[in-house]
């Protein structure tokens, strides 16, 4: 989750991106990766216009753990496409070996708070 919060802070990514096993697989609520997406190329490119679209100070206000991961109820406020935002979301990651071999977002607040 460390690596996330510098990440969405400063747009470097390769913290995390070293983490991720090469046929990660994740979900996000974020047009142009619809549904179920595979492989570390794809998660790249995800990253990628995380860089390039969002800006944020993350906070996590609460960590559940269980058989399959570990998910973090979170606080984002920052700057999307060059607007203020605010939203809560849930992050999940499957570990297996030190690397992510799952992620998933929920969004609390779909398209931020204004």
């Amino acid at each position: 989750m460390n690596h996330w919060i510098m990440g969405a802070a400063t747009g470097d990514w390769t913290r995390l991106i070293a983490m991720l096993d090469p046929a990660v697989t994740f979900h996000v609520p974020v047009d142009g990766f619809a549904g179920v997406r595979h492989g570390a190329a794809d998660a790249v490119r995800f990253f990628d216009w995380l860089t390039a679209t969002v800006r944020a100070d993350l906070v996590v206000h609460a960590t559940l753990t269980g058989e399959s991961g570990t998910a973090f109820e979170v606080r984002v406020t920052g700057a999307m496409a060059g607007e203020p935002f605010t939203q809560r979301l849930c992050l999940v990651f499957e570990t297996r070996d030190g690397l992510v071999t799952g992620f998933r977002e929920y969004l609390a607040w779909p398209g931020g708070l204004r």
